[in-house]
């Protein structure tokens, strides 16, 4: 139930993240210079953590390459996510649509970390594609 809990307090971060996120680009900020601004804080607020907490920085050259791509991934996410909050009548519609990536981040884990897919799982992804469907129209 611990992870459930995290999830929660993820959640309600998650939500005001992304609706100050709104709030900053209808005031003019671009995209790239919100996300600049945006990483870089973050970058430094979890470095003092990482001192604080004296965290062993060290990685293998196999990590260092898969957080590469991560970034390079989460970046050019993040850029078009931020677009489309910004022009989206509603920025949870946005959200909801870029929110499928947790419908095919469920459906490759089966076959990346053999994770269980149950009938009822099927069925709860297949509702949840519909939804973003009606949202979209």
């Amino acid at each position: 139930m611990e992870w459930f809990l995290l999830a929660i307090v993820a959640l309600v971060g998650f939500t005001g993240l992304f609706l100050l996120i709104r709030k900053i680009t209808d005031l003019g900020v671009r995209s790239d210079v919100l996300l600049l601004y945006y990483f870089g804080l973050a970058a430094l607020i979890l470095l003092i953590y990482t001192v604080f907490m004296k965290t062993n920085l060290g990685i293998t050259k196999y990590a260092f390459l898969l957080l590469l791509v991560t970034a390079i991934l989460g970046v050019v996410a993040n850029i078009f996510l931020v677009q489309s909050i910004k022009i989206s009548p509603n920025p949870g519609y946005a959200l909801a649509v870029s929110g499928v990536h947790i419908l095919l981040v469920a459906f490759a884990s089966i076959f990346i970390f053999k994770s269980e897919f149950t009938l009822m799982k099927g069925i709860g992804t297949v509702l949840a594609v519909l939804g973003i469907i009606l949202l979209g129209l």
